[in-house]
Parts: C-alpha cells; sequence; structure tokens
C-alpha cells in the first residue's frame, strides 16, 4: 500500500505507520504502547495508528515529505496533541467520537520539517488515541485575518483540566494564529485579585491549600498550580509570551465581583473581603450583602494598585467583567453621602433604592472609579475594554451606566454578552448597540452558548451562529465576541475560525459550507462493519 494518494489535488496519507521516522515498531497491544490497524472506509482504505489510554505510549514523528504551505487535517478521536518540528508548542484537537471524519490545523509552510504527533498525557487525565489519516490541503499561507473576533479564557479552567508545564498553555492559544481572532481577554485563574508571585504587595495566592477544597476541579487546580510553581514559571508571563509571539492581543481580564465564595466554594472568598467587613455592601434597609463595595475609597485604592501589577506585564489592556458580577454598590454610606451632597437630603429608603436620582449616583461614582482605572491604564500606554451583561436595563439598576462610560471616554471597547441571567431573545435587537457604537466606542456582540448565560451563539446550530453573526457585521458593529471559546467552538474550529469573513457567513447561511464529510466504516481491523456487528455484546 502506498503511504499517501491524491484525491480532488489534495494529499490524503493513509498508510501512517510507513510514514514514522526511524520505522514504526507495533507494541503487542493497545494498553503497551502504539500499535497499527487497517480500516476501510466508504471512499478509501488505510492503516492508522492507536493507543490506549494509560499506555506508555509517546510522540511519534512523521515523515510527510511535504514541501511549501499546506493546512493539514487529521483524522482521531478523541483528542489528539499536534506539531511541527520547531515549534515550541502544541495544538490539542478534539476529535467527535461518534464518527470519522478530519479536523483542520492552522495553515503552516512544511518544506523540510516534519509533523509530531501525541496522545492526551497528564498527571490528571489521560486518553484514547485512535488516528485514521492525514489531509494535506495545499495554501497560498494563512488566510487574511479580518480582525473582528474576541476570545475569553477564564484562566481558571486551563488548571481545572490539568496543566503539567508551561508548555501546556499553547494548546489554548495554538488554533488562533490562523483565524479572525485577533484578541484574547484572558482571565486571571478566574476570580479575585489573584498571582502565582509572592514577592507581589497586593495580589494573594491564587494556588490555595486543600482545606476549603470541595470540587474535584478545586483539587486539580491547586495541583496544576503547584506543579507549574515547581517548573518555576508564571502563568500569566508565560500567555504574555506567547501570544506575542502569536501575534494576538491580550487583555487580562477581572471578575470584578469575584470576592465572596457562597457555600461549597468557600475557598473563593479573597481576603480583602473577609478581612473587612466595614467595606461590603448594604441594602436599603442597612443589611450586610455578600459583596465587596466599590464605594469606598480603600477598596478602590487596593483594586488600582492590584491593576498595577497586571499591568507590569505589558498586556495591551486591562479588562472589567462586569458580567460577573453586578451590582458592585447599593447603599452603603458612601453612596447615601454622595446623594446627600447631590440633592440637599437622605435618599428615602426602602422606598428610592431605585428611582432615578439613587441610579444616577451609582452610576457616577462607579464612573469616578473607572476613571481612576482609565488613567492608570493610559500612563502605561495601554486600553481600558470591559464585558457587560446583554440586559442595560438590569446593568443601569445595577450601578453600570454605559452610556456615562463612553461619553467620558474611559472605554476602548465593550464585549456585550454572557451575563448572568440575560434574555437570549435580547441578542436580537443589535440597535442599543449600534448606539454605544456611536458614542465613539468598538463594541463586539455575542458572548455564551449557554441559555442561562444568554445564548447568542445556539449551540449545535452552526447556521444560526452564522445568521447572527452576519447580522453583527451588517449593523455595523466592530465584530463577536466569544465567552469560553473553545466550549463554544467545539469541533467546528474550522468554520468559526473565520467568522469574520462575511462571505464565508454567506456560504454557511446558504448550505454552501460543510465541515469535512464524515465517513462510513466498512471495516475497521479485522471486523467487517454490516448489520451483524457485535458492537452491541459489550
Amino acid at each position: 500500500m502506498d503511504a499517501s494518494r491524491t484525491i480532488d489535488g489534495q494529499t490524503y496519507f493513509t498508510d501512517l505507520p510507513a510514514l514514522v521516522a526511524g520505522g514504526f515498531r507495533a507494541a503487542h497491544g493497545t494498553g503497551a504502547g502504539w500499535i497499527r490497524f487497517e480500516y476501510k472506509l466508504d471512499a478509501f482504505s488505510g492503516v492508522g495508528l492507536a493507543t490506549g489510554a494509560h499506555s506508555p505510549a509517546g510522540e511519534l514523528t512523521l515523515d510527510l515529505g511535504l514541501t511549501g504551505w499546506h493546512r493539514l487535517h487529521v483524522s482521531h478521536r478523541p483528542a489528539i496533541r499536534v506539531w511541527l518540528e520547531g515549534e515550541e508548542g502544541y495544538c490539542q484537537i478534539p476529535g467527535d467520537p461518534s464518527t470519522v471524519r478530519d479536523y483542520a490545523l492552522p495553515a503552516a509552510d512544511y518544506t523540510g520539517r516534519r509533523l509530531h504527533l501525541a496522545p492526551v498525557r497528564s498527571a490528571d487525565a489521560s486518553q484514547e488515541l485512535i488516528v485514521f489519516y492525514l489531509r494535506a490541503e495545499p495554501c497560498s499561507g494563512p488566510a487574511p485575518n479580518h480582525r473582528n473576533l474576541v476570545a475569553t479564557e477564564d484562566g481558571h479552567g486551563v488548571f481545572c483540566e490539568g496543566v503539567d508545564t508551561p508548555r501546556d498553555f499553547w494548546r489554548y492559544l495554538y488554533p488562533y494564529r490562523d483565524s479572525d481572532f485577533f484578541r484574547i481577554l484572558w482571565g486571571v485563574y478566574g476570580g479575585g485579585p489573584l498571582s502565582m508571585r509572592t514577592d507581589l504587595a497586593v495580589s494573594e495566592l491564587a494556588m490555595q491549600t486543600d482545606d476549603q477544597s470541595f470540587y474535584t476541579s478545586d483539587w486539580a487546580f491547586n495541583r496544576s498550580l503547584k506543579r507549574i510553581q515547581a517548573a518555576g514559571a508564571d502563568p500569566l508571563a508565560v500567555v504574555r509570551r506567547i501570544t506575542r509571539e502569536i501575534g494576538l492581543e491580550l487583555h487580562y481580564y477581572f471578575r470584578v465581583g469575584a470576592f465572596y465564595g457562597p457555600f461549597p466554594g468557600l475557598g473563593g472568598t479573597r481576603r480583602l473581603y473577609a478581612e473587612h467587613p466595614e467595606w461590603r455592601c448594604r441594602d436599603e434597609f442597612g443589611r450586610e450583602v455578600k459583596r465587596i463595595s466599590y464605594a469606598f475609597t480603600p477598596v478602590q485604592d487596593y483594586m488600582l494598585d492590584y491593576f498595577e501589577e497586571l499591568l507590569a506585564y505589558e498586556p495591551e489592556g486591562l479588562c472589567l467583567a462586569f458580567n460577573r458580577g453586578l451590582p458592585l454598590l447599593v447603599c452603603e454610606e458612601p453612596v447615601l453621602e454622595a446623594y446627600r451632597r447631590k440633592h440637599g437630603r437622605a435618599p428615602r429608603l426602602p422606598e428610592e433604592v431605585d428611582h432615578p436620582e439613587m441610579l444616577d449616583v451609582r452610576a457616577e461614582l462607579l464612573a469616578d472609579f473607572l476613571s481612576r482605572v482609565q488613567r492608570l491604564v493610559e500612563a502605561h500606554g495601554k486600553v481600558l475594554s470591559c464585558i457587560v451583561p446583554r440586559d442595560f436595563a438590569c446593568n443601569r439598576l445595577f450601578g453600570l451606566d454605559l452610556e456615562l462610560l463612553i461619553r467620558r471616554g474611559l472605554l476602548e471597547s465593550v464585549m456585550v454578552g454572557a451575563g448572568h441571567g440575560d434574555d437570549p431573545a435580547l441578542n436580537a435587537d443589535l440597535e442599543p448597540l449600534r448606539e454605544l457604537k456611536a458614542l465613539g466606542a468598538r463594541v463586539y456582540s455575542g458572548g455564551s452558548s449557554v441559555d442561562s448565560h444568554g445564548g447568542a451563539w445556539v449551540d449545535g446550530d452552526l447556521q444560526a451562529r452564522a445568521r447572527h453573526m452576519a447580522a453583527i457585521l451588517d449593523a455595523g458593529l466592530d465584530g463577536g465576541y466569544f465567552w469560553d471559546t473553545e466550549l463554544i467552538v467545539g469541533f467546528e474550529w474550522e468554520a468559526m475560525r473565520r467568522f469574520g469573513d462575511r462571505a464565508m457567513l454567506d456560504r454557511i447561511i446558504r448550505g454552501q459550507w460543510t465541515a469535512s464529510p464524515d465517513h462510513e466504516t466498512l471495516s475497521v481491523h479485522d471486523l467487517v462493519v454490516d448489520r451483524y456487528s457485535p458492537w452491541n455484546a459489550h
């Protein structure tokens, strides 16, 4: 069997063991290492590679003999790590375990470069791997970047999923190098003024003891951070270096409300909140609210000092995640005092708690704090962005007046969507976003695929997503934004990496674009797949 064949101008590598540099030596079973297996699909036959979840199998180096630019597609399940000779990092590609199809890598020049592939292996989780074939699609280089998509990564889930070395951060950033994404908003450890450095005056250590851990992910988070600490690495510095290499703008995003950890997540309570009950929010009856209040000057000073620490990493900007979460001030004494100064009397509470005059006072106090943040960011030559829930009326009720902030020139850009409890029906009305843009800020619409977080990107419906993205562009907004991007993209990276291309969206909407086809499996190893196949015997 030839190691490759040409179909419709593309090279299919269908005998993978024959491509292994230095020759392939099969193990005696999938639990002992790599094995070869034969298969027959509807379009062609081949020889693939497989290994078990906890086998000692490591990386394989394949000599494809390609020259020039190609976009390589890998047919595998359920996930694989791939990189080219000379690359520091790797791309981890998910695969649909229910079918046989292929998935694209970013375009690259393959001249004189061999391909490395490996199963997913980590201290916390390892996976099995089946690789069927590779498909090399010639191209002239990376597609033009429309620079109108913004990604987010919460900076917490990466550690919950398991990080062993600084190299592992690449898998969350590698795919953006050949896409319409131009910026990533990277969360700082999921919430609170946190750091992995012990030489800083303000931030507290992100890594905690297990005493307050509850979920399995809490233990995984701590152990990942311990491994990174043992490697002598600072995650925020690693992310800054990788994004520079890829050419991706970086904003560190901060969850503005993440100071108190509700039961059972008690480990999420931060020192500032725990040590200063006098700086907590108060409701219209004078009762304590389990939130830190930004109405207090010492809280603002603390946050400015923390933001100074983040700016030392030289990101392009800072991002305030108001979608996690408002309110930041309610009826604390500084709010009441500001009301008295403006109106010559105290507000009548609880009756006037949501009256327009009270909303204005809250909005102005929050805007004054953002003025301080913006001056700090600008002094470093950076910009300030934010994420806001789509429910603008609720934002206003909770003290966030976007129009006021933009009129004051405080925000370079606004990402709209992914608020807790956002009504998905609001996504169709883009006129309020157009009005924000007209005031002078860049506006990116979108958010989450989860209905309880606004459901802007309909889960599992690529055409619905394309229609929404087309509406965003047609409305004259600056582009789309994706909250927890990798969860939205899933298996559909080949389409969504180009979601800023209006012509591509039209093709998807008209049904003229399809992902690589699913292949029917006719036989695999020694099994002929027919009506009597014994899958139901196990």
